[in-house]
């Protein structure tokens, strides 16, 4: 039996310089038992390094992070949240290394729940702010306004997160069907891609306001629109002038916002107190 061990003992130390018969021996009393599967895969015989690449190989392409519940951008549903999966690789290495020989191990999941959760979101439904101003100008302008209230609508914002509206509603480009309507530049109103959603910027604006929620930028425009008086409206410009707010509470709101006969309305929806 010692002439056996230290047969072993030299082999161990000499690794991979031996010929293929005492690797595959020494892999035989060292690796992993015979006949252990983990799910599908046969791990028979690896040694400890080799069994860490493949059950990190195999976790990472089943791991998945969890996902908030969030609305659904047209229909405004709540979406669910969805769980996310983690594995400890350490503890299904250990698992594996020491399984007796013709046993078959599962890849156990570890199911990580999400901060922000479907009843988290289903509850908000209390009116924190409302705000509307009134529907003018050529189908161009409205078609902007209506694009970029759709862009805005079922928008979930959550505590300490910063909405900006030009991240959210994009580049206002023909490709994306914004058309040209007049835009105050300056001191002046001329033609723009896009013209128009200045109005939608600043009906947020105001709702927002009304929610006491966090103004974080704000501009306002070089000469007075005129759906709104001077100095409460809220320009924008792609890409650098831009609407910007927080959500200064300990519970997500969420952003409505359509184009109601004539008029442009938006709104906040939070928990009640």
């Amino acid at each position: 039996m010692r002439k056996i061990t230290a047969m072993l003992v030299l082999i161990s130390t000499l690794g991979f310089g031996l010929p293929t018969v005492y690797r595959t021996i020494h892999r035989r009393f060292f690796g992993v038992r015979s006949g252990v599967y983990l799910e599908d895969r046969a791990m028979e015989h690896y040694y400890e390094g080799e069994v860490r690449v493949i059950v990190e190989q195999m976790a990472r392409s089943m791991r998945r992070p969890p996902v908030n519940a969030t609305v659904h951008k047209v229909t405004g549903e709540v979406v669910p949240h969805e769980n996310g999966l983690y594995f400890d690789v350490d503890s299904i290495v250990e698992k594996v290394l020491k399984a007796s020989a013709k046993t078959r191990l599962a890849l156990e999941p570890i199911e990580v729940v999400p901060f922000w959760r479907t009843e988290h979101l289903v509850g908000l439904t209390h009116l924190l702010g409302d705000f509307s101003t009134p529907l003018m100008g050529s189908p161009d302008r409205v078609q902007n306004i209506r694009l970029s209230l759709e862009a805005i609508t079922n928008s979930v914002v959550y505590p300490g997160e910063v909405f900006s509206f030009n991240e959210v509603v994009g580049e206002r480009t023909v490709e994306r069907g914004y058309r040209n309507a007049p835009i105050i530049l300056g001191e002046t109103v001329v033609p723009g891609v896009g013209g128009g959603i200045c109005q939608s910027s600043t009906t947020l604006y105001n709702a927002v306001r009304q929610a006491d929620l966090e103004i974080v930028e704000r501009r306002i425009h070089s000469i007075a629109p005129s759906y709104i008086k001077h100095g409460l409206d809220a320009t924008v410009a792609w890409p650098y002038t831009d609407f910007k707010f927080k959500n200064n509470t300990d519970a997500p709101v969420i952003i409505k916002a359509e184009i109601q006969k004539w008029r442009v309305r938006v709104w906040v929806l939070g928990r009640g107190d």
